[in-house]
């Protein structure tokens, strides 16, 4: 197909990034559906808990570079699949936990090697299309993402009810191997990049930008509050005895539900309003939705959680998508793989901290209300950061640098 008709092969590779970053999205947001059964399991704490998930976006952020480079240099062809096995294959040896250190290694380690390969999807997907398409097309590959909340966090918590946690593990593993695995075999060389490659696309020269800093802070400050709640939420949902654990599942994957149709608008919106008006409005709904929990646990009404849902839910993930549209409209070239999982890496060390950390609050307060306030400022902060780039003057230099 791609020799016949290269025009309808692109959309191949989009369906083959829908699927894969649900995989990769189902592995890690079910962490907190089964976050929640071993703490009750293995009577360990808060914070010892989250520090397996701290510790699997920690690897992600050590490994990032590495396999920004692997793409830039083999493809995806080979790389995705090898991860694919990785990611699969220590899902089905968590069946057989019986220490945090094994999670650690298995859950923390060996399956953040494969996530963070296949989360490097969204620089194939965007080489495939024309610059005023971009956006669009990478929203619509992260709808993935939302899908694989919807199915994997339900999913999880049903086959935790009805096989146990341990066969849950082992069922979630073979999905990804029989599914991901001789799905990605399809891929194939995009087109070469035309015309003259600016500085700023390469990777010195983006590494001396005070606008990739600017990025990476920002998307650093955004995971550290998306992290922060969305590890919790089922807990905190079942801890204030709102709901049930298969009940708050629901709610989680309500949530992403809802953000289905929000990560396409959102993809449109970063091509109408590039990636820091996007940015602004996806940060605006999720502090909104964040206040929302707070009332929630204040007013013990239904309404606050139902507004949540909608809100929350609209903007989940939408900010990934403008940061992504961004890094990719300013870095394109030969080195954006390398270029594009650099300010992955900053968004690790965010989700690496901000699970610990509110887990720790938690621990340290006895309710979740800091860990919310702290995660509200530090979208605040996000916001700020993603303005302090000054794109528009940034990028006229860099071009005429290349000229």
């Amino acid at each position: 197909m791609q020799e016949k008709s290269p025009e309808l092969y692109r959309y191949v590779i989009l369906l083959i990034g829908f699927v894969t970053l649900a995989g990769v999205s189902g592995v890690s947001s079910s962490f907190s559906v089964f976050y929640s059964t071993l703490l009750q399991a293995f009577a360990w704490s808060h914070a010892a808990g989250a520090s397996v998930y701290s510790v699997n976006m920690l690897v992600l952020a050590a490994s990032a570079p590495l396999m920004g480079w692997l793409l830039d240099r083999f493809g995806p062809r080979w790389l995705f699949p090898a991860a694919a096995i990785l990611m699969g294959g220590a899902w089905i040896a968590c069946g057989a936990l019986r220490t945090l250190g094994e999670f650690i290694l298995l859950y923390g380690v060996v399956s953040a090697l494969g996530q963070t390969a296949l989360l490097s999807m969204t620089v194939v997907v965007s080489r495939w299309f024309a610059q005023a398409r971009r956006g669009r097309a990478i929203g619509f590959a992260d709808i993935g993402t939302g899908f694989g909340h919807v199915l994997f966090i339900p999913g999880s918590a049903w086959l935790i009810a009805t096989l146990g946690w341990r066969m849950a593990f082992v069922v979630v593993g073979v999905a990804v191997l029989t599914v991901l695995v001789p799905l990605n075999m399809l891929h194939r060389p995009a087109p070469a990049v035309t015309g003259a490659v600016p500085r700023v696309s390469t990777l010195r020269g983006a590494l001396g930008s005070r606008g990739l800093w600017m990025l990476c802070s920002a998307h650093l400050c955004m995971s550290v509050t998306m992290t922060m709640v969305n590890v919790h939420l089922v807990e905190f949902l079942v801890r204030t005895g709102t709901l049930s654990i298969l009940a708050a599942s629901t709610v989680f994957s309500a949530v992403s539900l809802v953000s289905l149709g929000g990560r396409m608008f959102f993809g449109w919106l970063a091509d109408r309003l590039k990636g820091e008006g996007a940015f602004t409005v996806a940060m605006s709904c999720t502090i909104t939705g964040f206040v929302l929990l707070l009332l929630l646990g204040r007013l013990g009404d239904w309404w606050p959680l139902y507004a949540f849902v909608m809100i929350y839910g609209f903007a989940q993930g939408a900010g990934g998508i403008a940061v992504a549209a961004k890094t990719v409209e300013v870095f394109q070239g030969p080195r954006l793989g390398t270029i594009f999982m650099v300010v992955t890496l900053s968004a690790n060390l965010g989700s690496a901290f901000g699970a610990w950390f509110g887990g720790r609050l938690f621990d340290l307060s006895g309710s979740y209300t800091l860990t919310f306030v702290t995660a509200i400022v530090s979208g605040l902060l996000a916001i700020t950061c993603m303005w302090l780039g000054q794109w528009r003057s940034w990028r006229e230099e860099g071009r005429r640098l290349a000229v």
